[in-house]
């Protein structure tokens, strides 16, 4: 109906808005580094004269996008609104029969999306007992997600061998391949896509379930609320997929002080690593206060560093000022990332940029203290923020404490390219590429340059691995390896020999890097052997199981939930998809850097 249209429309305008509002941050730091080019060169000017204008068509792009969403979002509160009075003031019989409508739509509509509108509409307008029914349905709908993993895995088995066959006719036909394999390729991955697009469209009728639910939690009461959540955790007690984590995950979008106090009980005894993490995050988005000593005194010191990692998260979106002392304390007894993520989350809470150096510190917190106020959280950064500050510190900017990490390099054609912006900087197949000129620098050549120094920061003992991605994927070794002195110096020397050929897999790179991690899909910790992921391409998916962005960021939401690593993503070229990029870092607890 109505309402279906307005709830998936806002969806549409909303990852229209944020694709939008990407872009324009991305426009904003080539025209800063078209500038400094321009100053040097004058035949840039012409390029950054277009460039302007491209970024003023962005942002009137943006505003209309914005207003959208500002007209469709309360269109649809008021419509849901609407129905509600309306179904309340129906007879029961019409009642029910205006129910059972609904609910036919939630169940049984060819399209998912809009499955997913009646679901968050029967959250908000359902009668007694719509809570449990809602979360049945994701219950349902979570448990079809895992019936689908293993026909994915297979299918993109399939598709993976059709890779590696291109890109071994890639390289031997100076970028080309045979028809045969391209068709076979299409009919592989078309039927891995199909199966892909199911997944994430059942991954939003799932979240949409946890809204809808949610919603309906909040309207009961007495006797009723009771029963509903007595079933909710009963049914944690059994559950041994990924409804678990779920159930938790609703359980914590749900307002109203019973609820919450039945969540806090949850973490009091939840004893699983990705259980605490997904509580212990959830209390914190809402605020809950309530938590803080139990973050300061149990679950910072856990034996998880996942657990760790999401409680110093916690106190810095609390904005503890008891977090302080206990984080730099913590910090003389961390190594590896679990000292990054201690050192951000004091940053975020003092505003101070210091290294993750327990003696210094120490010594602010000694000269600060007595006076400190913590202050508001601070906005997210803009990508030209985070360009302007990368100073090559570890890979091209973003700095780690990490020595288990994977660094996932795009070998395709067009890292050949020019990093210097002439004449065509999108890389539009139209117009002639911007080749390296003499003094310039190749794409390649500055991935190659910047990840020398990466590999370089690792200590002896310290674990890593390079994917490498182009039409196919594949590693610099075929497991985890062990840095050592002989180590460094091959690793190196096949950094040097690298060449670029063939397409864009985005997905392909991003399932082997998680493959190779150890995240593992289930309803607990994957407790992954890697913990830091860089990611690096100088374009769009163009080959692959799926190009889309919406469906890779999904499959690794879906992998990565249990698991908890950390994924930088570095854009190189404005080419590349600077929507995918930055949501991969921010739904990933990483930093976005475009160059």
């Amino acid at each position: 109906g109505e309402y279906g249209t307005a709830a998936e429309g806002l969806r549409a305008a909303r990852v229209e808005a944020q694709r939008l509002k990407y872009a324009c941050e991305r426009r904003e730091v080539v025209l800063s580094n078209l500038r400094t080019e321009a100053a040097r060169d004058e035949s840039v000017g012409a390029l950054l004269k277009r460039e302007m204008e491209r970024f003023e068509a962005l942002q009137k792009d943006r505003a209309k996008a914005d207003t959208r969403v500002g007209e469709l979002e309360p269109w649809r509160d008021a419509l849901a609104d609407g129905l509600g009075k309306l179904f309340e003031a129906l007879g029961p019989a019409r009642r029910r029969k205006s129910d059972a409508e609904v609910w036919q739509d939630a169940r049984e509509h060819p399209d998912t999306l809009l499955r997913a509108a009646s679901v968050e509409l029967i959250g908000r307008i359902g009668g007694p007992g719509t809570a449990a029914q809602v979360y049945d349905l994701m219950v349902e709908s979570s448990t079809g997600i895992e019936k689908l993993r293993a026909r994915i895995a297979k299918a993109m088995g399939e598709v993976r061998k059709f890779e590696q066959r291109m890109q071994e006719e890639a390289a031997r036909q100076n970028g080309g391949m045979s028809q045969a394999t391209a068709q076979q390729y299409e009919q592989v991955k078309r039927e891995a896509a199909e199966l892909t697009t199911q997944g994430y469209k059942l991954e939003i009728l799932v979240e949409a379930a946890q809204r809808g639910a949610a919603k309906a939690l909040e309207r009961e009461g007495g006797k009723e609320l009771e029963k509903t959540l007595a079933k909710l955790v009963g049914n944690l007690k059994k559950a041994k997929d990924r409804s678990r984590i779920d159930t938790l995950r609703l359980l914590t979008l749900a307002g109203g002080d019973a609820v919450r106090e039945s969540v806090r009980n949850l973490l009091a005894v939840e004893t699983e690593a990705l259980g605490l993490g997904t509580l212990i995050d959830g209390l914190a988005a809402l605020g809950d206060t309530a938590i803080e000593p139990a973050l300061l005194t149990k679950y910072l010191a856990h034996e998880s560093w996942y657990v760790r990692a999401r409680a110093a998260h916690a106190l810095a979106l609390l904005r503890s000022r008891a977090g302080i002392s206990a984080m730099i304390a913590r910090l003389e007894k961390e190594e590896g990332r679990s000292r990054t993520d201690l050192n951000q989350a004091l940053q975020s809470l003092t505003g101070q940029n210091f290294r993750p150096v327990h003696a210094v510190w120490q010594r602010w917190w000694k000269e600060n203290e007595k006076d400190f106020v913590v202050q508001p959280l601070p906005p997210q950064r803009t990508a030209l923020e985070e360009a302007q500050e990368a100073s090559g510190v570890t890979f091209f900017g973003i700095s780690t404490e990490s020595q288990r990490v994977l660094f996932v390099l795009d070998l395709s054609g067009s890292m050949k390219f020019s990093m210097t912006p002439r004449n065509n900087p999108n890389d539009d197949p139209s117009l002639p590429y911007d080749e390296p000129r003499q003094g310039d620098m190749s794409r390649l050549e500055a991935a190659k340059r910047d990840l020398t120094k990466a590999v370089s920061g690792l200590k002896d003992g310290g674990v890593f691995n390079l994917v490498l991605f182009a039409s196919d994927v594949w590693t610099w070794s075929d497991d985890l390896a062990t840095m050592k002195p002989e180590v460094r110096a091959q690793v190196n020397d096949f950094i040097t020999k690298s060449e670029a050929v063939g397409g864009t897999n985005i997905h392909g790179a991003l399932e082997r890097a998680l493959d190779l991690a150890g995240a593992k899909a289930g309803a607990t910790w994957s407790a992954p052997v890697i913990d830091t992921i860089y990611f690096l391409t100088d374009g769009r998916a163009t080959v692959g199981v799926t190009t889309d962005t919406e469906e890779i960021l999904a499959y690794v939401r879906e992998r990565n939930r249990n698991a908890g690593i950390v994924i930088h993503a570095i854009g190189l070229s404005d080419a590349h998809d600077a929507v995918l990029m930055r949501r991969l870092a921010e739904e990933n607890g990483g930093t976005y850097v475009g160059r």
